[in-house]
């Protein structure tokens, strides 16, 4: 297995790591080690959550051993506690580790990754009864009857009705003190627990107190009731959010509740119903722990509060009725619900609710108790005794038809909403009260960034946009503007509902429906306009034609996503039944932004090899709760002095519409080895200020086409051409134990490696990554060092040694410049962006095949002579400068392809070397980090025949375009063949006159 040295601390990963791997660990342990926040976005498919593991597993390891061993004993107290000490408590002083995820479906994948790893630390996992019961009638319950019998059962210790399965587990875990040491997630919890009888949900709970790292849903952490029956030790501990491109709004939802008039009129039924079953059983069993007067009073408070809220002054149906947040304490005031009363309430309310569950469980009505969200609302309202939270809050009343409601269709129906606007509240005691260390937030889609710092209000001082680990060869990404008929293409209330434009849409539908091959998902910024569109795709405007959905169907079946949760497993099923379908060229799945389908499933490989945006997805302005908040984030923006910077209305506004397109984009392209295409239908797309709120690793891959008859042609030679050529996974790079690198590929040679010579010699079957750091702060390039894999395994050759990285202490905001090349050797790569008309010839020179020149190259030589085919001229950027601090000069090591070399005179002198330096140094500093990575990309794709020299001297005009870069304008020139001259000028004349 691969160690590396990353800042530090030896890093074991199951794999050879690539560059940008590399990168997200050393990020990670930057963050532990300086007690700071991360945000870290990484594309599916690129490793991270095994980065993230290894990474924050191998920081907490080089503390100290992993926790071993425990003893227990069960308490005398009549709640039948257990008590679990370690028989090794050294590790109570170190961090524990908190890893988050959205579902427990996600755990189960990271605990499976976990087993891929070398770290076994002591571990538990969270979960509920209803996962985790085994009793035969216990686990047939639901919800607070469930557990109350839960805890009955557990409190005797002997007779017909207690829980044997509870009082085994003192002994289990004494028996079996490792529980915990090898990787176990719920189902092996259950199997332990049927296989051996103690209780799996109470293994659970005792197990996690004293682990290294506890893996459990968002819910318990962000819930405060969850989150305070935990008995971790917070402080100094490590919070990790996986998935966390939902978190703000999950963290405002959970702060926030709605009160609909059906809900107050089904808890007034309950509450009655309370009264009248307490009486029920005084007077036939004597029983009198509860008191019918309690339930009497809860009654007469929700009748005053339907009251209350029906009396409210609502002018206008679509503003509503509007009070700042703290005018809910002077509504429930007037109920004698305060702060003082509200736990006496909550009390009554918890003993109504387990009667409720009780006599629906007696009758099996499976009726789910609706008093239990008024007691979660006072929760809410009422939070630590505390009335300051409220300012960020809003008061809403609303006024819907109850279309919904079985006994209200028709009738008016009112909704009270206390809205919180500051998703920061969730996560403030994590920074005020708990102490915690360091929290990372991580996703595919986090972009844009700014706004989760901005609503979290946390600092997040580590930030990382990491690129895919794909190559350009792999990816078809471009904005169409028009249709076929040459109609904008915008989906804007001005022109959605257009005739022209649903037309265009659909013939643009069809043709991508015969491109594209297998699965095609095709997402709309809402239901309406899915429902609208397709719709009017239906109708047949002539009799003797087809109408356009026919033509869609006649080359994909379609699938179009409900608007139901519960109808949503089929529709699934249903695609994948289409999509297996060998009689037709796949399916199309027609969904929503924000829906089902854009947020968690894995649409890898031939069920998604295209992905359509067919216009931005930007909330209902009109919407109350969207309209506050722009209000609110205004407001908040005005005073001067704040901590924190706060968006303002319409920055919110605008990220959320993008984040909604970056988290539907990736859906498509999930691993390394995987292909597809992005194709963004809205005009829109091609604003400069829309595309920097594109996910980072996309941005460098997408083209604006003119015409849609260019989006065509590109497109069906992308798949003609990826569906021959589809990269296989590469092998591993062998070095010769005299440290030179043996035959390398076409495909697997690494800027970096023409840049960065290998220091010390390496085993056989060992892997050259000599990775370079760009600093996006000042553009300057700073070396991290070799970070290469030593295979701990093979170290019993004498001329072996484990190559490290040099530590650095100021690399926070860095990005590797490479990463892993999986292109075929054998396959040419045409233009897919250029202009492009039938019938007209190509201005290009194409570049020869890879196979038809091999070359040798020198470590540290940047040499551009070898990206513009074969020529007399001299053309090298020279030797870049790798000494490291103490002056101490690499030694360089010979990369070869295959056969031909590179004649001996072709090296630069000197002085060329000297004045390529300086060039590098300058463009370095002229351009952005990302402007920077896309000069390098641009240099590899055309080596890797990925790109034309006509785009490559396009690509560069461009990136050099502004007068303080005109200095570049005239260096590169130096650079390229006399031959191309012209045809850079051409395309420099023309950025200066757009510019």
């Amino acid at each position: 297995m691969p160690t590396y040295k990353i800042r530090g601390i030896d890093v074991d990963f199951p794999y050879e790591a690539y560059d940008s791997q590399l990168v997200y660990m050393d990020k990670v342990i930057q963050s532990l080690q300086e007690k700071c926040n991360a945000l870290l976005e990484s594309p599916t498919g690129t490793g991270k959550t095994l980065c993230l593991l290894c990474a924050t597993l191998a920081w907490r390891k080089s503390l100290g051993s992993f926790t071993t061993g425990m003893s227990t004993q069960t308490g005398g107290k009549s709640e039948g506690k257990i008590e679990v000490s370690l028989s090794q408590s050294e590790s109570s002083t170190f961090s524990t580790i908190v890893y988050a995820s959205r579902t427990h479906s996600q755990i189960r994948q990271v605990i499976q990754e976990l087993k891929r790893t070398s770290y076994r630390p002591k571990m538990g996992v969270l979960g509920s009864r209803e996962q985790l019961c085994i009793h035969d009638e216990v686990k047939l319950l639901r919800g607070k009857t469930q557990t109350n019998a839960c805890r009955s059962l557990c409190r005797r210790k002997r007779g017909k009705h207690h829980c044997s399965h509870f009082h085994r587990v003192a002994d289990y875990l004494k028996d079996n003190s490792h529980l915990g040491e090898e990787p176990v997630d719920i189902e092996d919890l259950v199997n332990i627990g049927r296989t051996f009888g103690p209780c799996p949900y109470y293994l659970s709970k005792e197990l996690h107190k004293f682990v290294d790292i506890v893996f459990a849903p968002y819910n318990y952490l962000i819930d405060r009731g969850y989150r305070n029956s935990l008995q971790l030790s917070w402080n100094n501990s490590v919070l990790i959010f996986d998935e966390a491109h939902n978190l703000e709004s999950i963290c405002a939802d959970a702060a926030s509740f709605d009160l609909p008039s059906w809900l107050l009129t089904a808890c007034i039924k309950e509450a009655e119903s309370c009264i009248n079953l307490s009486i029920e059983r005084r007077d036939k069993t004597n029983d009198k722990s509860q008191n019918p007067d309690d339930f009497a009073i809860l009654r007469a408070l929700l009748l005053k509060l339907e009251k209350r809220i029906s009396e409210v002054p609502i002018e206008s149906k679509e503003l509503g009725y509007t009070k700042p947040g703290p005018y809910i304490y002077e509504l429930l005031a007037d109920l004698n619900i305060t702060h003082k009363t509200a736990s006496k309430l909550i009390s009554t309310i918890d003993v109504a609710s387990t009667l409720i569950e009780e006599h629906n469980q007696q009758k099996s009505t499976g009726t789910v108790c609706r008093l239990d969200r008024i007691g979660e609302i006072l929760e809410i309202v009422f939070r630590d005794g505390r009335t300051s939270h409220a300012k960020c809050y809003r008061v809403h009343v609303r006024e819907v038809e109850a279309w919904a409601v079985n006994d209200s269709k028709g009738k008016v129906s009112r909704t009270l909403s206390w809205w919180c606007f500051n998703p920061g509240i969730a996560m403030e005691d994590f920074r005020n009260k708990y102490g915690v260390r360091s929290i990372i937030l991580t996703s595919g889609t986090l972009s844009p960034m700014e706004s989760f710092a901005e609503e979290l209000k946390l600092d997040f001082p580590i930030r990382l946009e990491n690129p895919h680990v794909i190559t350009p060869n792999q990816i078809w990404a471009g904005v169409v503007p028009v249709g076929p008929s040459g109609h904008t293409f915008n989906s804007s209330y001005r022109t959605r509902d257009s005739p022209e434009y649903k037309k265009d849409l659909g013939n643009a539908i069809v043709n991508l429906a015969r491109i594209v091959p297998d699965g095609l998902l095709v997402f709309f910024p809402s239901y309406y306009l899915l429902d609208q569109t397709i719709g009017s795709w239906k109708s047949v405007s002539n009799e003797n034609s087809m109408s356009i959905w026919d033509r869609i169907c006649k080359h994909k079946k379609p699938v179009i996503e409900p608007r139901e949760s519960s109808s949503f497993p089929l529709s699934i099923k249903d695609y994948m039944t289409k999509l297996n379908d060998t009689s037709t060229s796949g399916a199309v799945f027609f969904a929503v932004c924000r829906g089902k389908v854009s947020e968690g499933l894995d649409f890898a490989d031939h069920a998604g090899r295209a992905v359509v945006i067919t216009g931005l997805p930007f909330a209902t302005s009109t919407d109350p709760k969207v309209r506050l908040k722009r209000e609110y984030l205004d407001k908040q923006s005005r005073p001067q002095g704040e901590l924190f910077k706060v968006l303002t209305g319409d920055e919110w506004y605008n990220q959320q519409a993008s984040r909604a397109v970056n988290q539907a984009v990736g859906r498509v392209i999930r691993h390394r080895h995987d292909y597809g295409a992005i194709i963004l239908c809205d005009e829109r797309f091609s604003h400069q200020h829309r595309l920097s709120q594109v996910s980072r690793w996309l941005q460098p891959h997408i083209k604006c086409f003119s015409r849609f008859g260019e989006v065509v042609f590109t497109l069906t030679r992308f798949f003609r051409d990826v569906g021959t050529q589809c990269p296989t996974k590469a092998p591993l790079l062998e070095a010769k134990k005299e440290g030179n690198i043996g035959e390398v590929p076409a495909s697997e040679l690494h800027m970096e490696k023409l840049l960065s010579p290998l220091t010390t010699p390496m085993a056989q079957n060992f892997s050259l990554k000599a990775s370079s750091f760009l600093d996006t702060k000042n553009g300057r390039a700073s070396f991290l060092g070799e970070i290469v894999p030593a295979n701990r395994s093979s170290l019993s050759f004498d001329n072996c040694k484990t190559v490290h990285c040099k530590s650095s202490s100021d690399i926070s905001g860095k990005v590797l410049l490479g990463r892993k090349t999986l292109l075929s050797p054998e396959c040419e790569r045409d233009d897919l962006a250029d202009s492009y008309q039938p019938g007209e010839k190509s201005k290009d020179t194409p570049v020869a095949p890879c196979s038809s020149r091999k070359r040798k190259f020198v470590a540290g030589e940047y040499d551009l002579k070898q990206y513009f085919g074969n020529s007399n001229e001299h053309s090298s950027l020279g030797v870049v400068d790798l000494r490291d601090k103490d002056g101490v000069t690499s030694t360089g090591v010979e990369l070869t392809r295959q056969k031909a070399h590179l004649p001996a005179d072709s090296v630069p002198s000197a002085g060329d070397e000297t004045q390529g330096s300086v060039f590098l140094a300058q463009v370095r500093g002229k351009l952005s980090a990302a402007e920077y990575i896309d000069f390098v990309g641009c240099m590899k794709a055309l080596k890797t025949k990925a790109m034309k020299i006509s785009e490559v001297l396009q690509c560069i005009s461009r990136l050099f375009s502004g007068p303080d870069r005109l200095p570049l304008v005239k260096r590169f020139k130096d650079y390229i063949p006399a031959k191309y001259h012209s045809l850079y000028e051409q395309y420099v004349e023309e950025k200066t006159l757009i510019t």
